[in-house]
């Protein structure tokens, strides 16, 4: 047996896979098995695909174990409910995202390294951003992957460390988009009110999960463009997988614009990846998803020191650095001229 060349086979035909769970969220095949079994004839009549086709496409999903077959039935195993909308810890919306947007960029991948660009660069005539504001459809992708995605996060770790809820009365979200990542500080920290900072046509998604949650009395949404101005009087400023999204100069007139923004006890907490120092084989999905920010929109993940160079250019310093589950680490700042007491505000 070859197992080289099968293990590289294997590999090379990775896109298939990838297409394959893609299609079949897009034609609806793991919601409608859902919790409960369909014959592949009524199945088929439900998702109007022709029947023999629709078998025929079910075979990898079974050989794969997202799916189970028996005598024509057909049921959901784990791995196919996590890629269902109605799981609580579904993976839908990332994989509707990635095989809408993330696909056609990584299609570009070796023309737009040849030509020193990046790949979203050679499919959109303009900012992978900007293209996020003036198409609603795909605002709704980048939306409800986003959302999830921070809905998901767990900051256990972070806040059974921290003393000082009591003394937090303003917590200001930077990029904060609907307010998910917010709400669970909001949650912690009892006494505090809160602003979401985001362009204006995320407003109204987040005014609408505010209320959803029942925090609308205690955070309000303003809108505006970290590029330019944060508010003030932030005592914990919260930054969390924004600037993985750009590069360095742009990363650091973000930052800041931050520290220009909070007082000597104020203290921001960034949440990203973290790099490891030096490549590390089981560290391969980090470095994947590296390369999918910067074909996605020109950005980076980031070392620790990598990290540390930022915040020195910009006047900040890391206090604290707290792990997190699926390798996000919640990065604690204050300012590098200041001796920040926590506690006191």
């Amino acid at each position: 047996m070859d197992i080289q060349g099968n293990m590289i086979r294997s590999t090379i035909q990775g896109f298939s896979t990838s297409y394959l769970l893609y299609t079949a969220c897009e034609l609806g095949i793991f919601d409608a098995l859902y919790q409960e079994r369909r014959h592949v004839s009524l199945l088929a009549e439900e998702l109007a695909i022709d029947e023999d086709i629709l078998f025929r496409f079910m075979r990898p999903l079974v050989a794969l174990k997202y799916v189970n077959e028996e005598k024509n039935y057909f049921n959901l195993l784990p791995l196919g409910e996590r890629l269902a909308g109605q799981a609580k810890d579904s993976l839908k919306d990332f994989l509707l995202f990635t095989g809408r947007q993330a696909m056609p960029y990584w299609s570009k991948l070796c023309e737009a390294i040849k030509m020193n660009k990046i790949p979203y660069q050679l499919v959109e005539k303009q900012p992978y951003f900007q293209a996020q504001i003036q198409q609603n459809e795909k605002f709704e992708v980048f939306h409800n992957m986003m959302s999830k995605t921070s809905e998901q996060l767990q900051l256990d770790t972070y806040f059974a460390a921290k003393k000082d809820w009591h003394c937090i009365k303003t917590i200001i979200d930077i990029g904060g988009g609907s307010g998910e990542i917010i709400v669970k500080f909001l949650e912690y920290y009892r006494n505090a009110q809160g602003v979401v900072i985001d362009l204006q046509h995320v407003q109204q998604k987040a005014e609408e999960k505010l209320a959803l949650y029942g925090f609308d009395s205690r955070c309000t949404f303003q809108a505006g463009d970290f590029f330019h101005a944060v508010p003030r009087s932030g005592d914990l400023y919260i930054l969390s997988r924004i600037l993985h999204d750009w590069e360095d100069e742009a990363a650091i007139t973000i930052l800041r614009n931050i520290a220009e923004s909070m007082s000597e006890n104020s203290a921001l907490t960034i949440i990203e990846k973290v790099l490891p120092e030096v490549i590390e084989g089981n560290a391969s999905h980090l470095y994947m998803t590296d390369l999918n920010i910067w074909t996605m929109c020109g950005g980076k993940e980031r070392t620790q020191s990598q990290f540390e160079a930022l915040f020195h250019q910009s006047d900040l310093k890391i206090k604290a650095l707290y792990p997190l589950k699926e390798d996000d680490y919640l990065i604690e700042i204050v300012k590098k001229d200041f001796e920040y007491q926590e506690g006191i505000i």
